[in-house]
């Protein structure tokens, strides 16, 4: 099913369930992950507690426009024999990493859109829908954008869930990401270039599941093909525009929305303490610390979870 709405000069895909005349739940996903990543599971429960749920597809990724594009320098690499590649690939991720082992990040103006250009994409939908205030729940990425849309236009927010997000990557007191994730990212880079695009998610997803539930390829990869047959943008600038984008920890004492933030603690990306910050800097904020967890929503943890945000949602005045 699912509609395109042109918003902000850019098609966005979008659908809902429930009842319209609910309380709305929007649902932002994370980077370079369309979003069918939310669980069908969660999405029914929350609709089983009579709201209504909108999930949306970022800009450049699924059946929304996509902005990115394969650079031309990848159609050189692809056609390197794998040792040659591999070693360019090494080299070029030991210029994007500093020597503490964290993502360098421009501030250049040739980035194409920041954070709070896809705000303002989540907004126009909500304004289109002729939503006047929603809970937001964002999943990394979607969680940063979930900060600005509370910051930026408290008027639409009722209450926020930040899940596995942080208040901001350039915070040089916030842990970087693990080494074993960072080569994972290499090898999956290398299988991006070379076509095998599923193989290069796999590389990445079992380096962000924690121990608690371990990672099963054969499940993960049933559950994988819908996601990328919906629209796997490898070439997103996601991570450009998280980059671009300012840190936000001076100015989450603005937050005056409910606030649950939920977090592994064994998040291989965006490590704990960037959970424990954000959780820190909201006034009055809760927090559920998901103990063997990492960059992840488990499904096993779903009656739990959903519990929580309930207890979030029921504070609103």
């Amino acid at each position: 099913m699912g509609t395109k709405v042109k918003l902000n000069d850019l098609e966005i895909w979008y659908e809902d369930y429930g009842d319209k005349n609910n309380e709305t739940v929007l649902l932002i996903m994370g980077a370079n992950a369309n979003c069918k990543q939310w669980d069908q599971l969660f999405i029914d429960r929350l609709v089983e507690e009579n709201f209504h749920v909108v999930r949306f597809d970022n800009r450049d990724v699924g059946k929304s426009t996509w902005l990115g594009k394969e650079p031309l320098i990848n159609k050189f690499l692809k056609f390197l024999p794998n040792p040659i590649l591999k070693m360019l690939v090494n080299r070029l991720f030991g210029l994007a990493i500093d020597a503490e082992g964290k993502f360098k990040f421009s501030q250049s103006n040739a980035v194409q859109y920041d954070l709070s250009d896809m705000a303002k994409d989540a907004v126009a939908l909500l304004e289109y829908l002729k939503i006047e205030k929603a809970h937001i729940i964002g999943a990394s990425m979607g969680g940063m954008i979930t900060q600005i849309i509370a910051l930026d236009y408290p008027e639409k927010v009722l209450s926020i869930t930040p899940i596995m997000t942080t208040p901001g990557i350039q915070n040089k007191n916030l842990s970087g990401p693990t080494n074993e994730l960072l080569g994972a990212m290499q090898k999956s880079f290398v299988f991006n270039l070379k076509g095998k695009i599923e193989d290069g998610v796999v590389e990445i997803y079992r380096q962000l599941t924690g121990s608690r539930f371990p990672f099963d390829e054969n499940e993960f990869r049933e559950r994988l093909k819908p996601i990328i047959e919906h629209g796997n943008n490898p070439f997103a600038q996601h991570g450009a525009a998280v980059g671009a984008s300012p840190d936000r920890t001076s100015r989450l004492h603005e937050i005056k929305a409910p606030t649950l933030v939920i977090h592994g603690t064994e998040d291989a990306i965006l490590p704990l303490d960037h959970g424990l910050a954000l959780a820190e800097g909201i006034k009055d904020s809760n927090k559920m610390i998901m103990e063997g967890v990492g960059h992840e929503i488990p499904e096993q943890l779903l009656p739990e979870i959903i519990q929580e945000i309930l207890k979030n949602f029921e504070r609103v005045l």
